[in-house]
């Protein structure tokens, strides 16, 4: 028995003697994960919310942070201080991966919060002033650049990948300044929405410029489409056929885990099929958004996804940090210079004209030259698919690898610099010729922008529904327009400013002023000129409450009355009954009420 022990024993030694050197490997490599992930989340949840106190945007935060952990910050340093390696990232490849995804989600729920109505009141900014400005921005890049190269292919596929810009910096930048139910917000994703199916036959050139394919472009082009009309019309298809019954099924269990994977299924799986069918990775996530948008779970869904959309655009925003090289700014800081300050200025020449050639006013249109006069992150991979074909000498590829890199990251910028050259121009009556723009139908007037006005304000934006506050402390208007908030100041009981802000094409309007007195005179304000305007009032107690339906509210939300039947509704959900039993029970209560006299001695 003892000898068979040392035969076991021996031959268990040899094979971990063998095999050592492969599970050193991978334990060095999960430690290199474990690292990574350590790093990404401290800088997620201790190094950007420190910047935001200080007013930082969580995307500069990022690209900082970035900068000073990746390859070319503290990062070149790592392997002569080994303690360099456990705040630094060097491989950059997974970074990527998982940043790319964060694009992926991005598109997603920008197809959440749409909706095919939508695309169709917007298709001619899509179609029409999103393909001017891809078409002349890429031909004129591409001349400049075959002028210097005098390498057409190379000239073509620079000139097309410049032309676009950034979806995930410029729609993040538009929620963060609240511009995303706005007129411009609209403009914006219009554009940004005919970059991303261009990405298609931009794709389509690179594979015959690289040799990749022995058909013409012609025939190249003609088989791309017919792929990618093929993949969106079976995703539509099988979409609009299975999504509904699934997520009814989904809802019944009451399981959001299972809601969350069934979601992320389907992104996924779009993805995928609109990937292998040679058209982009986001724009089949697009599709599943807007499938989704037409369901009963889309507000649920938007709940779940919305905290991993920030987490993965974090990612992406530390991988375009990671790929500035601070050492190569000081080597050609001339040229690199020209070249940043050269794209911003020449696709803002371009797409303002053409702005103004579809009626967009001058401000709105300035400002939306100037925000996405960045190249893109579609131009990491063409340069990269240039350096891997040797269509490009590595030296140019870092070159434009850099500038497109700083100027994602000057775009925050931009963004900040916009309003104040439209306001000089419209101060020296430079766009004093504009039409005014087109009311906007469906919007909602606030009145009153205390706290409850805000807490409104922020439903709203998040539903992409425009809307109009009125507010008549002037110091809070100047405080929370600067934080992009649409306030304006003015008496909100006379009815004139109402008609200056076009109430006739109003839904409804919300009066949150805690004054008695002054809700009144809204009220009746606003129905001698427009009675039939749906108003939803606040109130003290029920007593105001009845007095305002007597004037013609539409709803009246009793402050006291509200606090208490909430108490109540989580009273009778921790008692066993369900959410939907307490809340009909309090509603059944809430029309007892509403038709019962309130005596003045309560």
């Amino acid at each position: 028995m003892d000898k068979y022990f040392r035969i076991a024993f021996y031959v268990a030694l040899t094979y971990t003697l063998a095999h050592m050197e492969s599970l050193a490997h991978h334990t060095h490599a999960l430690t290199g994960l474990l690292v990574q992930l350590l790093l990404f989340f401290g800088i997620a949840g201790l190094v950007v919310p420190s910047l935001q106190r200080m007013r930082v945007t969580p995307v500069i935060g990022y690209l900082l942070s970035g900068i000073i952990v990746g390859p070319f910050g503290l990062g070149q340093w790592a392997d002569e201080h080994s303690l360099l390696r456990y705040v630094t990232i060097n491989n950059t490849n997974t970074v990527h991966l998982i940043g790319e995804l964060g694009v992926i989600t991005m598109l997603f729920m920008i197809g959440l919060e749409l909706s095919f109505q939508r695309l169709k009141e917007l298709k001619n900014y899509v179609l029409g002033l999103g393909s001017a400005q891809i078409i002349l921005t890429g031909a004129v890049i591409a001349s400049i650049t075959y002028a210097f190269t005098q390498n057409m292919a190379m000239a073509i596929l620079l000139g097309a990948s410049m032309a676009l810009s950034s979806t995930a910096i410029v729609m993040q930048m538009l929620q963060e300044y609240h511009l995303s139910n706005r007129d411009i917000g609209s403009l914006c994703f219009s554009i940004l929405l005919m970059q991303d199916l261009a990405v298609v036959p931009i794709l389509v050139l690179a594979s015959a410029f690289t040799g990749d394919s022995d058909m013409s472009i012609p025939l190249l082009l003609i088989q791309s489409l017919l792929i990618g009309v093929a993949a969106v019309t079976g995703i539509y298809i099988v979409g609009r056929v299975a999504m509904r019954p699934l997520l009814r099924v989904l809802s019944v269990t009451r399981s959001p885990e299972w809601l969350m994977a069934f979601v992320l299924f389907i992104v996924i799986a779009s993805a995928s099929v609109t990937h292998y069918a040679g058209l982009s990775a986001a724009l089949g996530a697009f599709l599943a958004g807007l499938l989704i948008a037409e369901t009963d779970c889309v507000h649920a869904v938007e709940v779940i996804m919305e905290p991993l959309k920030g987490l993965l655009l974090g990612i992406f925003f530390l991988y375009i940090g990671m790929m500035i090289d601070l050492s190569e700014i000081w080597r050609t800081p001339v040229m690199l210079s020209l070249a940043v300050a050269g794209i911003f200025l020449i696709k803002t020449i371009i797409l303002f004209p053409l702005c103004r050639a579809f009626h967009v006013p001058s401000k709105r249109a300035i400002e939306a030259s100037m925000m996405l006069s960045q190249p893109g992150e579609f131009a990491f991979l063409i340069l990269g698919l240039a350096a891997a074909t040797g269509m490009m000498p590595r030296a140019d590829v870092q070159f434009f690898l850099l500038v497109t890199a700083i100027a994602m990251a000057m775009t925050p910028f931009m963004f900040k610099f916009a309003p104040w050259v439209s306001g000089w121009l419209e101060q020296h009556s430079l766009g004093g010729d504009d039409i005014p723009p087109p009311p906007v139908e469906g919007k909602v007037l606030i009145a009153g922008f205390g706290r409850m006005g805000r807490k409104i304000a922020d439903t709203l934006e998040s539903q992409h529904i425009p809307y109009i506050a009125v507010e008549y402390n002037l110091q809070l208007v100047r405080e929370w327009k600067k934080k992009g908030y649409n306030v304006l100041y003015g008496d909100a009981t006379q009815g004139v400013l109402w008609h200056s802000v076009g109430a006739q094409y109003a839904s409804a309007m919300v009066v949150t002023v805690d004054n008695y007195a002054a809700s009144e005179k809204i009220l009746s304000a606003v129905h001698r000129e427009w009675p039939l305007m749906p108003t939803i009032m606040r109130a003290r107690d029920v007593c105001d409450t009845q007095h305002f339906y007597s004037l013609g509210a539409a709803h009246v939300v009793p402050e006291l009355e509200e606090s208490s039947r909430q108490l109540a509704q989580a009273l009778l959900e921790h008692m066993g009954m369900r959410p939907e039993e307490a809340f009909e029970a309090l509603r059944i209560e809430r029309q007892y009420e509403a038709y019962t006299p309130v005596s003045t001695h309560d």
